[in-house]
Formats: C-alpha cells, sequence, structure tokens
C-alpha cells in the first residue's frame, strides 16, 4: 500500500502535468497542449506563484514558543522522513532537518507533558533496523530527557499510520496532544489526528508564509518554486483524498 500511496501523487502533481501535456502535444502534433504546458511550467516555476500559495496555505500558522502552549496528555512528534547513509561503519541516520525532534524535547523540557511520543517511522526500503522514532529516543536521551518519559510507536509508513499507531499506544483515554510536525504538513495530520478522537493543539515548526515578499527576482523562474508548489499540492491532494475517503467510509460505517 505504501508504494500506492508514493506512487499514485505523481500522476496528478503540476509536474506530471506538465510534462503529460507537453509530450502527449508533441505525440498528437497538438501545439495548443504543448504551449499549454509550456505556460503552466512558466506558471509554476515563478516564485511568486510558490510563495502565494504557501501563503495561503500557512499564513495562519505561526511559530511557537513553549510558554504559548497548554499543558497536556502527551506531546506527539511526527516523522520527518529520516533517511540513512551507509559508511564503513555501518549504517547511520541522515537527520535533513531537525526541527520536529528539538521542538519536542524543548516542550518535554518544559513539562508541557508527562510523555513525549516519538512515531516509529520505516520504510520497506529503509537500510537500517531501527525505526526513526528508535533513533529520536536515544538522541534524546543524551539530551538529558528522561528514558521513562520517551514512547515510540510500531514501525509505521504514512501519516495515518502515525495518528493510529499513537491512539494505540497511548490508550483510548488520551485525550489532549500537542502535535509537532512542520507548518506545511500540519493541516492534514491535525484532521488526521483529530479523526482517532484526540484534542490536538498544533505546535508548527519549518514556519514560513507568513508573507510574500515580491521584488523583480520574484518573477525570474526558480526550481526551487517548483519543488515548494509541488510539496504543496502533494499535502492538499493528501487532504483531500483523506477526506473523501472518510466520507465515503461513513455510511458503511453507520449501517453496521
Amino acid at each position: 500500500m505504501i508504494y500506492l500511496h508514493k506512487i499514485l501523487p505523481v500522476f496528478v502533481s503540476p509536474l506530471f502535468i506538465v510534462l503529460a501535456l507537453m509530450v502527449a502535444g508533441l505525440v498528437l502534433r497538438r501545439r495548443a497542449w504543448v504551449i499549454t504546458g509550456v505556460c503552466l511550467l512558466l506558471i509554476i516555476s515563478l516564485p511568486i506563484v510558490s510563495e502565494s500559495l504557501q501563503w495561503i496555505r500557512q499564513h495562519k500558522l505561526e511559530r511557537l514558543s513553549p510558554a504559548d502552549v497548554p499543558s497536556s496528555e502527551a506531546i506527539v512528534v511526527l516523522g520527518q522522513g529520516m533517511s540513512w547513509v551507509r559508511t564503513k561503519n555501518g549504517f547511520v541516520p541522515d537527520w535533513g532537518d531537525p526541527d520536529r525532534f528539538f521542538a519536542g524535547v524543548e516542550l518535554i523540557a518544559t513539562n508541557k507533558a508527562e510523555q513525549l511520543v516519538f512515531t516509529g517511522g520505516k520504510l520497506p526500503w529503509d537500510d537500517s533496523n531501527q525505526t526513526e522514532g528508535e533513533v529520536l529516543k536515544d538522541y534524546a536521551q543524551t539530551m538529558q530527557v528522561p528514558a521513562a518519559k520517551i514512547l515510540v510507536t510500531e514501525p509505521v509508513q504514512n501519516t495515518e499510520d502515525e495518528a493510529r499507531a499513537v491512539r494505540k499506544l497511548l490508550g483510548s483515554g488520551a485525550k489532549r496532544i500537542i502535535l509537532v510536525t512542520s507548518a506545511f504538513h500540519m493541516r492534514r495530520a491535525q484532521w488526521l489526528f483529530e479523526q482517532m478522537d484526540f484534542e490536538v493543539f498544533p505546535y508548527p515548526v519549518d514556519v514560513s508564509g507568513q508573507t510574500v515578499d515580491v521584488n523583480w527576482q520574484s518573477f525570474l523562474p526558480k526550481p526551487w518554486a517548483i519543488a515548494k508548489v509541488d510539496t504543496l499540492a502533494r499535502e492538499a491532494i493528501g487532504l483531500l483524498y483523506y477526506q473523501l475517503t472518510h466520507l465515503i467510509s461513513l455510511p458503511a460505517a453507520i449501517h453496521e
């Protein structure tokens, strides 16, 4: 199933649509399709477009400090997609972006909850025997977080798995959690955890997009703008997918 979750979004991503239009236009000799593809590629490569889309999705989120956070039953830190690098001494983790981890450690250090939960992210193609959560637990202990306060879920592969695994780990009685993840990912993650009957206090990190800075470079094509549009599109598509599947499953659940 994880392979489908990774592959299917590609077919509705902006870049794939651009390529499909251009290839189909060349093969079928439809000049209008090729021109449409080129224009769409130009549009999604403009920083003014990617920054505006990011503002629409994230401007209501702000970077908080522990003083802004109410006490809860658990702090839940979602996986960041840790990768593994081969060395002469075996595989070592490559963090990519540690903001989620540091935010979780800071919150537990300021006694915002009794438990710090890391999710056990592990994809089928990962080279290590450890899950991401197990790695983060080890690092948290080196930062003086007591082992008794740290929980790690069973292995998970996506955000929906994380929500289900956290509910299973904390039990049906747990309600209030502080959810730590990147700002671009928060809407989808919060919705999924709320479906698991959690009261979620969002604690976003990697916060950007509070303003749209416009200058002459905003209208020059940039490769990173395409990547940002693709990420935002994936998040929107992912949230829509889960909401639709939830709606479809409701009638069946009502008649059980």
